[in-house]
């Protein structure tokens, strides 16, 4: 269960490209949409009494980089490093790449929108109760949300800061309904839970190389959609 929702998690969403957080103040009200890396750290609180391979996560990081139009997700843990490309044609999105990078068997395939959609519905219908509670997340002063899917089986706390624009709503269905840019987010489950808390945040020009489809060693693989 929990290595299926860390995949689940990263599918709805490095620290080779870690760079020092600027100053809250000069990047107050700032928008998110010339260059921005954002690195989440990746914790799991689990009550098992033995680790399995899903703890190969905790430790790991989330990586959000964007530059104008082009964005990159990518996901490094003790496992497995992947990346996700949101390619654009204009403002639509045009189609989502999801790679794996890491070990000898790599490979890549794409989901059209309709395909993005479809695997992300489970978050139409995500449900957001605002509270008055807040936290200090790299020095911005963030808000709490609790979010609550429709299935009643799965619930997110979530902490966002409205100086910050958030991402667009294709990059993290989940936070669709956040007006600002999420800093934190915790699943909790009777397992454990998982917690992706922002350590970096740089607002420093990105080269164009870390957008660029890679090609050279990958196997190209066919998306099956299932039903969630």
């Amino acid at each position: 269960m929990w290595l299926y929702r860390m995949s689940i998690l990263f599918l709805a969403i490095g620290r080779a490209f870690s760079a020092e957080a600027q100053s809250p103040v000069l990047q107050a009200n700032a928008v998110v949409g010339k260059s921005m890396t954002l690195v989440y750290d990746i914790n799991i609180n689990t009550d098992k009494t033995s680790a399995g391979i899903e703890e190969t996560y905790n430790g790991g990081t989330k990586t959000v980089l964007l530059k104008d139009d082009k964005l990159r997700i990518r996901l490094v843990s003790l496992m497995r490093i992947n990346s996700m490309y949101f390619l654009k044609t204009g403002t639509a999105l045009h189609k989502v790449l999801i790679t794996k990078e890491s070990g000898q068997r790599k490979y890549k395939y794409s989901l059209t929108p309709s395909e993005w959609k479809f695997y992300n519905a489970k978050y139409d219908s995500i449900a957001y109760s605002f509270t008055e509670d807040s936290l200090s997340i790299l020095g911005y002063n963030c808000k709490k949300v609790i979010l609550s899917l429709k299935n009643g089986t799965e619930e997110v706390t979530a902490y966002y800061s409205p100086q910050l624009s958030p991402l667009d709503k294709y990059a993290e269905p989940m936070f669709a309904g956040i007006p600002g840019l999420v800093l934190r987010y915790e699943h909790t489950e009777n397992q454990g839970t998982i917690s992706f808390t922002a350590s970096k945040l740089s607002f420093d020009e990105i080269d164009e190389l870390i957008f660029a489809e890679p090609t050279k060693g990958y196997k190209q693989k066919k998306y099956e959609p299932t039903s969630r």
